[in-house]
């Protein structure tokens, strides 16, 4: 919701056509993914990275996820770019259960949002965040709007 808060044409064309939840879900977990750091240990040594097996590692999602090399303006948020992967609910044998779940939930709350919720806006823009180094994300959104409209 923030990002398309941020991103007015956005949050009119979603507006427009419902059948861009899916993208804007994928865009806004490669943009801005709730989890921003994992941690790993090293199965076996890397030496490119000066890393040992048995080393504890840090990845760092979020950047991983703006990295420039993978992908084109990677601070804009644009829900229709072509290169949609990122790496928000992990990879390999540590990809999130959860993820199918977590997808239909944020298509169908960002759906319903953009259908009922008539001229939203931000009242406090940065909104306050949670005070955590893992899961990032604002405490609450406080939102003028014009109405909501009946399911």
């Amino acid at each position: 919701v923030l990002a398309l808060l941020r991103n007015p044409s956005e949050l009119d064309a979603f507006r427009a056509d419902p059948g861009r939840a899916d993208a804007v879900v994928e865009e806004t977990l490669r943009y801005d993914p709730p989890v921003q750091i994992v941690s790993r240990i090293a199965a076996e040594d890397i030496p490119e990275l000066r890393v040992g097996a048995g080393d504890w590692v840090l990845f760092a999602v979020a950047g991983a996820n703006r990295d420039p090399a993978e992908f084109v303006d990677p601070d804009r948020f644009d829900p229709m770019r072509e290169n949609l992967h990122h790496c928000a609910f992990g990879f390999g044998s540590h990809f999130c259960l959860g993820a199918p779940l977590a997808r239909l939930q944020a298509r169908v709350a960002l759906t319903r949002f953009v259908q009922r919720v008539e001229s939203p806006k931000l009242v406090v823009d940065p909104p306050p965040y949670r005070e955590h180094v893992v899961v990032r994300g604002p405490a609450h959104l406080q939102l003028d709007f014009a109405e909501i409209s009946p399911r």
